[in-house]
C-alpha cells in the first residue's frame, strides 16, 4: 500500500515582486495531505490561502521549497510538463461562476469541453458528461444555459467540469462564497458526492464555518504557514471526534492560536518547561489576566481601554499624533430599517440584503461579519448613498438618504464619508502625500489648509516621514495607512473599511486594527468595518453578524 502523502509541501516559499517592494506570500510552509482526504484552508484573507492553491494546482510556481502532488515534482516542471499536468491531475473551481462556465453553451457541453481539448471521443464525452451532471445532481438541466441556472446550480456545474477529465485532485477557492446557505449546502453535499464516488482528493479555500466543520480536517493558516489543525475521525461506534493540533515545521517552530495568545496576554518572552511527556508554556509573570483584573480584554466593549488593550493597545502606541485639524468630528449614526436590495437574475431576484433593520451609534467602531456573500459590502455602499435599496431606508444622521437629490447625496458622499479598500486603492503614480490630497483637490481646499491637513494625517498613522516616498517603495501595512490617511484627511463624519487587513500579515493587521481603534476614540468619527478577521471582532463596540443578507446576530456592550 502506497503511504507516501498525495501532496507533500516542504519549506514551501513564494515571493511576490512589485517593482521594489517584494511581498511573501507564502513563509516555509509545511504540509502533508493524503489521498482522497477532503481539507478546508482557513484562516483571514491575504494569510496565502489562494496563493497556495494556485501553487498546488500548477497556477504558479513556487520561489523555493519542494512541491509534489501525486509523484509530480512541479519545482521542475517544463512548461510542456505543467501543461499535461493541469490537464490530467487538477480540477479548479473558482468563486465566481463566470470563471467556470461559458455562457454561450449549455451545462452538458461546458461539462464536454475540457474532454474534447483531451481528445474523448464524442460519445465517451456524451455519456460522461451526463454522469457527471448526474453526480452533482443536475441531469435535467443538462441542455440549460448558465444564465438559466441559479448560483448554486452554476457551482455544481462548474464542479462536473473540473472532474471532466477524471482529474485525482479537486481544488476550490470560495466555491460557496457567492452563493446563499441553502445553495453552499448543495454545492458541498455535491463535493462530498464527488470525493466519495471517485476517492477524489479535495482542498478547499473557505471562510465559510458551515463547509469547515464538515470536512475531515481543517488547516488554518497565518502569515504564510499552515499555524493549526483541526482533525475529525469517527470511532467503532460511529461518533465523531475532533482534535486540534498546532503545527511543528522542521526546524522546531510552531504558532500558538491567537485565541490562546490573546487570553493569557502573551507577549514577547514565554517560559518553557519539559515534562516527561510533554511541554508547558507560560506567560511571563504578571501577563496573565485575573478574575479580579478590571482590565481584563473582552470580545466586544464599549470603550477603547478594554476593548484595544492587549495586542491592539500595544501595537497602537508608535502610531499616536495630533488631532487633524478642526478637532473632534461631530459625531454621527446611522440607522437602517427593513434595509433591502435584491439584482435581478433569469432565475428571479436575488437578495444581497433582506429587511436588514439595525443602529450603529455615532462614535462607535461597528463591525459586519458574515462568510463571502452574506451582503456586508452591499450594506457599505448602501449607507454611503453610493446605491439605491429595493425597500427600506438608510438615515445618517438626522437625515433619510431616500429624502435627498442626487446632488445631495454626491456632496454627502463627498464632504462627510471617508473609504478605505482592501486593495488600498492608491495612485502609483503620485507620492504618499499627493495621494492624501486627492479629497482636498476635489474639495478645493486652499493649498496653505491643504498642506497642514495632510502633514497632520500623516503624522496620525505614522507615516510622516514617507511622506514624498511612491507607493511602490511602501510595505502592504505603510499603503494601507495612506488609505487610511486619505479616508480621514477631509474630516468625515463616517469612515467606512471594506476588509482592511485582507491582505496584510497578523502584526500589520494587527496596527491597522489598533489604528481604527484609536481614530474612534481621539476623532470621534464613526467606523463601520466589513471583516471576516476575528481580531477585528474583538475590539468591536458592536458586532453585527449577517447570513444570507439577514441580519442574524447583534452583540453589543451590554450583551
Amino acid at each position: 500500500m502506497d503511504t507516501d502523502p498525495f501532496v507533500r509541501c516542504h519549506n514551501l516559499i513564494k515571493i511576490y515582486k512589485i517593482a521594489d517592494v517584494e511581498a511573501v506570500a507564502l513563509q516555509g510552509l509545511n504540509l502533508e495531505i493524503a489521498a482522497g482526504e477532503m481539507v478546508a484552508l482557513v484562516g483571514p484573507s491575504g494569510v496565502g490561502k489562494s496563493t497556495l492553491l494556485n501553487v498546488i494546482g500548477g497556477l504558479d510556481a513556487p520561489s523555493a521549497g519542494r512541491l509534489q502532488v501525486a509523484g509530480w515534482d512541479l519545482q521542475r516542471l517544463r512548461d510542456r510538463d505543467r501543461v499535461r499536468y493541469k490537464r490530467q491531475v487538477v480540477g479548479f473551481v473558482w468563486q465566481q461562476p463566470a470563471r467556470n462556465l461559458l455562457p454561450y453553451l449549455s451545462a452538458q457541453e461546458n461539462v464536454e469541453l475540457p474532454m474534447e481539448h483531451n481528445g474523448v471521443e464524442t460519445q465517451v464525452r456524451r455519456e460522461r458528461s451526463l454522469d457527471l451532471l448526474e453526480v452533482v445532481g443536475l441531469a435535467d438541466r443538462a441542455g440549460f444555459r448558465p444564465d438559466r441556472l441559479s448560483g448554486g446550480e452554476q457551482q455544481r456545474v462548474a464542479l462536473a467540469v473540473a472532474l471532466a477529465n477524471n482529474p485525482p485532485l479537486l481544488l476550490g477557492d470560495e466555491l460557496t462564497g457567492q452563493v446563499d446557505s441553502r445553495s453552499a449546502m448543495q454545492v458541498f453535499d455535491a463535493v462530498s458526492a464527488i470525493n466519495e464516488a471517485f476517492g477524489t482528493t479535495v482542498i478547499i479555500v473557505t471562510h465559510d464555518p458551515l463547509i469547515a466543520s464538515r470536512v475531515d480536517r481543517v488547516v488554518t493558516m497565518r502569515d504564510g504557514r499552515a499555524s493549526t489543525e483541526i482533525r475529525r475521525h469517527c470511532d467503532l461506534e460511529g461518533d465523531l471526534h475532533e482534535e486540534e493540533w498546532v503545527i511543528l515545521d522542521p526546524v522546531g517552530r510552531l504558532q500558538l492560536p491567537r485565541a490562546y495568545v490573546n487570553t493569557l496576554r502573551m507577549r514577547e518572552l514565554v517560559k518553557l518547561h519539559l515534562e516527561p511527556d510533554h511541554v508547558t508554556v507560560w506567560p511571563s509573570p504578571g501577563s496573565v489576566p485575573s478574575a479580579t483584573d478590571d482590565h481584563q480584554p473582552a470580545p466586544i466593549a464599549a470603550q477603547s481601554p478594554p476593548a484595544g488593550e492587549g495586542l491592539a493597545k500595544e501595537l497602537a502606541a508608535p502610531l499616536l499624533g495630533p488631532e487633524i485639524p478642526g478637532g473632534r468630528q461631530p459625531s454621527v449614526s446611522m440607522t437602517v430599517e427593513g434595509l433591502t436590495r435584491a439584482f435581478p437574475s433569469p432565475t428571479g431576484e436575488v437578495f444581497a440584503l433582506q429587511d436588514v433593520t439595525l443602529t450603529m451609534p455615532a462614535g462607535s467602531l461597528s463591525v459586519l461579519k458574515g462568510p463571502s456573500g452574506s451582503g456586508k459590502t452591499t450594506f457599505l455602499q448602501l449607507i454611503a448613498g453610493l446605491d439605491e435599496p429595493t425597500a427600506g431606508s438608510v438615515r445618517f444622521g438626522e437625515r433619510w438618504l431616500h429624502e435627498l437629490s442626487p446632488q445631495e447625496k454626491v456632496d454627502l458622499c463627498r464632504d462627510q464619508v471617508g473609504f478605505v479598500f482592501q486593495t488600498f486603492g492608491l495612485l502609483p503614480f503620485l507620492s504618499v502625500e499627493e495621494n492624501v490630497q486627492v479629497p482636498l483637490r476635489l474639495l478645493r481646499t486652499p493649498h496653505l489648509e491643504r498642506q497642514t491637513r495632510v502633514a497632520a494625517a500623516l503624522e496620525r498613522v505614522g507615516l510622516a516621514a514617507r511622506a514624498r516616498h511612491r507607493t511602490d517603495e511602501l510595505s502592504g501595512g505603510e499603503q494601507q495607512r495612506v488609505a487610511i490617511a486619505r479616508a480621514l484627511v477631509k474630516g468625515p463624519a463616517l469612515l467606512l473599511a471594506d476588509e482592511p487587513t485582507g491582505q496584510l500579515d497578523s502584526i500589520t493587521g494587527a496596527r491597522i486594527i489598533a489604528l481604527l481603534r484609536e481614530i474612534v476614540d481621539q476623532t470621534g468619527v464613526t467606523v463601520v468595518v466589513a471583516s471576516h478577521d476575528p481580531n477585528v471582532h474583538e475590539v468591536a463596540d458592536w458586532l453585527f453578524e449577517l447570513k444570507d443578507g439577514r441580519l442574524v446576530d447583534t452583540v453589543s456592550p451590554s450583551t
